[in-house]
C-alpha cells in the first residue's frame, strides 16, 4: 500500500510541478496582457483538477482495511479464499443502466431537463402575456380572472411540448461546442417573461418580487453555462458590441421619448424652460443670464456653479433647438458604458459576466430615470465619475486630476464625489507612492467646495439652495455646510435617523408621501446589493455620496430620494464599480453569476419604471397636428417681445431674452386690477382656470394677437402690437 500511495504522490507532485511550470511560462512578458490572463486562469484550473485526481487516486488507495494492488494474499484464509459472489445479474442492471444513462446523454437529459423545461415554460407564458395584453388589454397581474380565462389550456401546454421537444432535437443536432442553446434560451425566456410582466406597470413592489424570483431562475440557467466555453464564444470584443448596442438602443430610447414628452407640452419652466433660455444666452455672449429662473435678470451661475455648460455651448450653436439638450444629456447618461467596460475586464470579468455587468450599466435605474424630469447638469457625472474611476483603477496620475477637474465644475455639490472618491483610493492602495495625489486632490476638492458654497452664499442664490438642501440638519440657516458638519458630529444619532425615513418634506414643510425604503430597494435590488458584500470598509467611502446626497438629503427635501431626479446620477457609478471590486473577491462561481443577476435585475427593475413611457410616442402621432399647429403659433411670437407664459410653454418660446413663468398672484381680482403688467408685451395662455382668472383683465385692455380656438390664445398690449404692426 505505501509503495503505491507514494507512487500516487509522485504523480501529484509531477502533475502540479507541470501546472505551475505552465502558469510560470504565461508570465512571459512578450505574451499579451488578455491572451496572459485567460492562459493563467486555465494553467490554474488545470493544476486544480490534477490536484483533485492526484488526492482521488491516494484516498482509493490508501484503505488500511484492503491490500493494495498487486500485493499477494497473506494466507490462504484471505480475500483469494472468499467465495465469488454472482456478479452477472448486478452487473447486467448495471449496463443496462449505464445504456439507458448514455441514451438519454444524447438528448441532454437529465443534466438540462430544468433548463428546457424553464426555456420552453416561460417562452410560451411570456407570448401568453404579450399577445393577450395587445388583443384584449388585459393586465395579467391586476386582471387575473379576466386573463385566465382568455387563455387556452390545453394549447398552452402542447406548445411547451413543442417547444421543448425543438430544444430536444436542436441540441442533438448541435456540436458539442454549441450545446447552449437551452441555457441561453432559459436566461432570454425568464427575462422576456419579467419584461412582459411588468411592462408599463410602474409598480416598484411588483418590479421587487420579479425580480426576486426571475434572478432565480437565470442564475440556475447561466450556472449549467460552463465559463471556459462560454468565454471562448463570447470573447471580449463580441461583448462590447453587444454592450454598445445595447446602450445605444437604451439611449435612443431615451432620447427619442424625452424629445416627444417636450413636444407633447409636457415639459416645464422647471427645470427645462430656464435651461433654453440658459444655452440661449450662453450661445449669444456665453453669459447663463435667464428672467424666467428667479423672475428677473440674473445669472444661472449664481445658483449653481456649473461652469461645466460651456462644454455643450458649441453644439447648442451649431442645433439651436431645444431637442440637442435632451438628447444631449441621454448621451451623457449614458456615455460611462466604455470606461465601464474596460474597468470590468481590468477586474477579470469575461463571457457572459462581462456582458451583464455592462448591461447593468446601460439599464440601471438611477441613469434612465433622471432623463424624464427636464435636464441637468448632473448628467455629465455618469460620463465623467466613470472615466475619473478608470483613472483612478488603473493609477493614471494625470488623467485622475483632469477628470477630477471636471467633475468639480458640474456643480458645487460635485466636489463630493471626488473628495469620497480620492479618500478610497488613499487607503486603496498601501505602500503605492501614487496613492498620495489622492490626498492632495481630496484637498483641493475640498477647499473649492467649500470657497465656491460660501462665494454663493454671499453673491448669488446659494443660501435658499442649502437650506432647502440641508436644512433638517441646521439650526442656524446662515451657517452654511460649517452648520451641517458641526450638528452631525455633535449629534450623530440624529443624521443616522434620517437614512431611512417613511416621509419626506419637501421645501416648507410640506410633506411629499415618498418612501425612501422604496427608493433603497429601487437603487440597491438592481445591483443585488453587491455593494455591501466587503470587508474592505475603504470601500465605503465610495457609498458616502449616496448615503449624503439621497438619503439624509431626501429626509427634508423628497426629491432627491426619487429615482425619477437627477441627484442620483452620480451616486449610481459609484455604486456599480464598489459591485465590480467586490465581485472581483469572489469566488470563480459567484464572480461568473452574480453579475449575470445584476444585469438581469437592473433590466427588470427599469422595464418596470420607465417603459410607460412608451406612451409619449403613441400619444405624439395620434395628436401630431395638435401640437404642430401650437408650435407654428408660438413661433410667431416676435422675438424681442417680452413674454409671460403658463408653466408648460416657457419651454417652447424660451430661445429669447425675456421670458417669465406666468404667475397666478399677478391676478388681483378684488383689488380689481393685474400687477406687473408693465414687465410684459404679450401673454400666452391655455385655454384652463388660469386664464379664466386672467380673462377680464386680457379682454378689457390688451388685443388677441393669435389663438388656436378652444386651445390656447395670445394676448398682446395695444402698444406692442401696434408697434410690430408698422
Amino acid at each position: 500500500m505505501s509503495k503505491n500511495k507514494s507512487a500516487a504522490e509522485t504523480d501529484s507532485v509531477k502533475d502540479t510541478e507541470t501546472a505551475a511550470a505552465d502558469t510560470e511560462a504565461v508570465s512571459d512578458e512578450t505574451v499579451p496582457e488578455a491572451v496572459k490572463s485567460e492562459l493563467e486562469e486555465a494553467a490554474q484550473e488545470a493544476a486544480e483538477a490534477v490536484q483533485a485526481e492526484a488526492e482521488e487516486k491516494i484516498a482509493g488507495t490508501g484503505n488500511s482495511m484492503m491490500p493494495d494492488i498487486g500485493e499477494a494474499a497473506e494466507e490462504e484464509g484471505g480475500l483469494e479464499a472468499l467465495p465469488v459472489l454472482p456478479e452477472k445479474k448486478t452487473g447486467g442492471i448495471k449496463a443496462a443502466a449505464e445504456k439507458i444513462s448514455k441514451f438519454f446523454g444524447i438528448f441532454g437529459i437529465p443534466d438540462l431537463f430544468l433548463p428546457r423545461f424553464i426555456a420552453a415554460f416561460f417562452l410560451i407564458s411570456g407570448y401568453n402575456l404579450h399577445s393577450v395584453r395587445k388583443e384584449y388589454n388585459i393586465s395579467s397581474v391586476y386582471n387575473w380572472r379576466e386573463y385566465v380565462d382568455k387563455i387556452e389550456g390545453r394549447t398552452t401546454f402542447l406548445f411547451i411540448a413543442v417547444v421543448f421537444m425543438l430544444l430536444t432535437v436542436l441540441y442533438c443536432v448541435l456540436p458539442k461546442k454549441a450545446k447552449i442553446t437551452d441555457q441561453a434560451l432559459g436566461i432570454g425566456s425568464v427575462l422576456f417573461f419579467a419584461i412582459e410582466t411588468v411592462w408599463r406597470t410602474v409598480d416598484s413592489a411588483l418590479g421587487i418580487s420579479v425580480i426576486g424570483i426571475s434572478c432565480v431562475f437565470i442564475v440556475y440557467c447561466a450556472d449549467k453555462l460552463h465559463d471556459r466555453s462560454i468565454k471562448r464564444r463570447l470573447p471580449d470584443w463580441f461583448s462590447f458590441i453587444i454592450a454598445i448596442a445595447a446602450t445605444v438602443l437604451v439611449g435612443w430610447f431615451v432620447a427619442y421619448t424625452t424629445v416627444l414628452r417636450h413636444k407633447t407640452f409636457c415639459s416645464s419652466c422647471f427645470d427645462f424652460g430656464i435651461f433654453v433660455q440658459m444655452f440661449h444666452s450662453l450661445s449669444t455672449d456665453l453669459t447663463a443670464v435667464t428672467s424666467c429662473e428667479r423672475d428677473k435678470f440674473l445669472s444661472h451661475f449664481l445658483i449653481h456653479s456649473s461652469y461645466i455648460y460651456y462644454i455643450l455651448v458649441p453644439f447648442y450653436k451649431l442645433f439651436p433647438k431645444e431637442d440637442t439638450l435632451l438628447i444631449a444629456q441621454a448621451v451623457l447618461s449614458m456615455g460611462g458604458i466604455i470606461p465601464l467596460f474596460l474597468i470590468a475586464r481590468r477586474h477579470k470579468l469575461h463571457g457572459l459576466a462581462l456582458l451583464f455587468i455592462c448591461l447593468g450599466y446601460c439599464f440601471c435605474p438611477g441613469l434612465i430615470g433622471p432623463c424624464y424630469y427636464e435636464f441637468h447638469e448632473n448628467a455629465f457625472l455618469p460620463t465623467l465619475l466613470m472615466w475619473l474611476l478608470w483613472a483612478v483603477d488603473g493609477r493614471k496620475v494625470i488623467m485622475t486630476y483632469l477628470m477630477s477637474a471636471l467633475v468639480c465644475i458640474v456643480k458645487e455639490d460635485a466636489p463630493l464625489y471626488v473628495v469620497c472618491i480620492m479618500l478610497f483610493y488613499f487607503f486603496a492602495n498601501k505602500g503605492d507612492r501614487k496613492r498620495w495625489h489622492g490626498i492632495i486632490i481630496s484637498v483641493i476638492s475640498l477647499g473649492y467646495m467649500l470657497f465656491i458654497t460660501n462665494w454663493l452664499i454671499k453673491h448669488g442664490d446659494g443660501q435658499m439652495m442649502t437650506s432647502s438642501r440641508f436644512g433638517l440638519l441646521m439650526i442656524d440657516y446662515q451657517g452654511g455646510l460649517g452648520e451641517v458638519a458641526k450638528n452631525t458630529l455633535m449629534d450623530p444619532a440624529y443624521f443616522f435617523s434620517t437614512f431611512i425615513t417613511h416621509k419626506a418634506s419637501i421645501d416648507g414643510g410640506n410633506l411629499n408621501h415618498k418612501d425612501t425604503l422604496t427608493f433603497f430597494l429601487q437603487v440597491m435590488l438592481p445591483l443585488i446589493f453587491v455593494p455591501f458584500f466587503t470587508r474592505k470598509i475603504y470601500r465605503f467611502w465610495l457609498m458616502l455620496p449616496f448615503v449624503i446626497m439621497n438619503l439624509v438629503i431626501g429626509t427634508g427635501y423628497g426629491y432627491a430620494a426619487d429615482i425619477g431626479f437627477q441627484y442620483i446620477f452620480g451616486p449610481s457609478c459609484l455604486l456599480l464599480y464598489m459591485c465590480v471590486l467586490n465581485i472581483d473577491d469572489m469566488d470563480p462561481d459567484k464572480r461568473r453569476l452574480f453579475p449575470v443577476a445584476i444585469g438581469s435585475a437592473s433590466m427588470i427593475m427599469s422595464f418596470t419604471l420607465f417603459s410607460n413611457h412608451i406612451g409619449y410616442i403613441t400619444t405624439y402621432r395620434n395628436n401630431q397636428s395638435y401640437y404642430e399647429d401650437m408650435e407654428e403659433m408660438l413661433d410667431r411670437i416676435p422675438a424681442d417681445a417680452r413674454v409671460a407664459a403658463e408653466h408648460n410653454l416657457v419651454p417652447h418660446i424660451a430661445e429669447r431674452d425675456e421670458v417669465y413663468n406666468l404667475h397666478i398672484d399677478d391676478v388681483r381680482t378684488q383689488e380689481g386690477y393685474l400687477a406687473n403688467r408693465e414687465k410684459y408685451d404679450c401673454y400666452v395662455f391655455n385655454m384652463n382656470s388660469t386664464y379664466d382668472a386672467y380673462r377680464p383683465f386680457m379682454e378689457a385692455d390688451y388685443v388677441v394677437f393669435d389663438q388656436i380656438p378652444g386651445r390656447a390664445i395670445i394676448y398682446m398690449t395695444p402698444e406692442y402690437y401696434s408697434s410690430i404692426k408698422h
